[in-house]
């Protein structure tokens, strides 16, 4: 009998611990994808837009994980963008189908997977950030780190909290600032930044716990750092993020 009462306590304790775990609250994220390129003459605003409003972040104490993503389909008019990927062009697409865009553009900013507008619009980045601000995400990593192995490899840990089932897990590895002597194109002859550049992007499926690898970088890795963040499946709602440096 005392068996059988220890056994029914330690399922309680189980189902209280695990329902905890799915009502854990976590406070609100803002994560902003800019898709841009070298090539384009409207983007370098979006750039310096997503630059300012980092800086002001930091100072405000608020938490936005901005990502560049440098799209491939300029390149064939005049200069090439080095940090250019037709995956990031493919991931553009995909949004432009959820959105019901008839095509694609740049500079175009997304906010939480569910926002959209030209890249450069300061009010509507502010519009969306705000409305950010107000919301908890349902989910989060309870642990995020990163660390550098033989041949620049690095290695991702991390452990997932809150309601990220029927999400994925977007991993992206960042640098913190770029900068390029545009030699031709529509920006040719200027010297263009941009700040949190996207070198590596990888997708998983989600589990409590567990690792994964970028591909060994030909640079030094040790300056870049790592993104993270939960988005649904169904709509693309970004429901939890986090950032740590590389170790």
């Amino acid at each position: 009998m005392k068996y059988v009462l220890l056994l029914a306590a330690v399922v309680v304790v189980l189902f209280i611990s695990t329902t905890q775990k799915e009502n854990e609250s976590f406070e609100p994220v803002a994560v902003v994808e800019l898709f841009t390129s070298q090539g384009c003459s409207s983007c370098p605003a979006a750039d310096r837009l997503l630059t300012k409003t980092l800086g002001a972040s930091q100072n405000k104490g608020q938490k936005i994980i901005a990502l560049s993503f440098h799209v491939d389909y300029w390149n064939h008019l005049g200069w090439a963008d080095p940090f250019s990927d037709k995956a990031y062009t493919k991931r553009q697409s995909q949004y432009a189908r959820a959105f019901g865009l008839s095509s694609m553009y740049t500079p175009q900013m997304v906010v939480n997977g569910t926002k959209q507008f030209v890249g450069s619009s300061e009010v509507n980045l502010k519009a969306a950030l705000s409305q950010a601000s107000r919301q908890n995400a349902e989910a989060g990593f309870s642990k995020l780190s990163a660390t550098v192995g033989s041949n620049n490899l690095v290695k991702v840990g991390y452990t997932l909290s809150g309601k990220y089932q029927g999400s994925k897990v977007n991993f992206a590895l960042v640098t913190g600032r770029e900068t390029t002597a545009i030699k031709r194109g529509e920006n040719g002859g200027r010297t263009l930044s941009s700040d949190n550049v996207v070198r590596q992007f990888v997708t998983i499926a989600p589990s409590a716990s567990g690792e994964m690898l970028f591909n060994p970088m030909p640079i030094d890795v040790r300056r870049m750092t790592v993104l993270a963040y939960i988005q649904q499946t169904d709509n693309y709602e970004i429901i939890g993020a986090a950032r740590t440096e590389i170790k």
